[in-house]
């Protein structure tokens, strides 16, 4: 139990701390918990482009073309679930490069030169196969602490995709129900 004067001390310290006071440093922190975005609670994360998910955005909404409140939210969450598969798929491939780049040799990495470069000669100096940004694989690593980061990742996707396909089943069942009965 703590003494009267730890308590004081505490008290007097946590004075002291009041966080970000700035915009730039409160957005700054904001972000402190977001690791590999897979379960994060907004669509675009900072590696993301808030360009790209709109334009990708709109074609699936065009596309699904909801007619109904329920559809029209059926379909948001089908929008964010899709752009979430493909961030985990990016990540997956972020995550293996990643770990491959931390190894200069090895089966792995002999496999991907094999893969990326028909003539390993052809590859040495072309600035055009310098390696990808590997910061979301780096992130899945380092929050997964190396432990069977792939199969945790695979384990978030396996999440998002099943929720994914149960909301698209539920729309479809929406729009059938609506296309059965006009009236609706």
């Amino acid at each position: 139990m703590a003494t009267e004067a730890q308590i004081l001390a505490n008290r007097r310290n946590a004075q002291k701390s009041t966080g970000p006071r700035s915009r730039e440093g409160k957005a700054v922190v904001s972000q402190n918990a977001i690791q590999h975005g897979l379960s994060a609670r907004q669509a675009i994360i900072s590696s993301e482009s808030q360009a790209d998910f709109d334009l990708y955005r709109e074609r699936m909404l065009s596309e699904l073309a909801p007619a109904s409140p329920m559809e029209s939210m059926l379909t948001e969450r089908i929008v964010s679930l899709s752009w979430r598969l493909r961030r985990a798929g990016r990540i997956q491939n972020q995550t293996i490069d990643a770990l491959n780049a931390d190894m200069t040799s090895g089966p792995l990495a002999k496999l991907t030169q094999s893969l990326f470069f028909k003539n390993h000669d052809q590859s040495q100096g072309d600035p055009s196969t310098s390696p990808p940004d590997l910061a979301l694989g780096r992130l899945a690593i380092k929050d997964f602490a190396n432990a069977r980061v792939l199969d945790r990742l695979l384990i978030y996707e396996r999440r998002i995709e099943h929720s994914f396909y149960k909301t698209l089943l539920e729309f479809q069942r929406f729009h059938l129900i609506r296309k059965l009965d006009p009236g609706m």
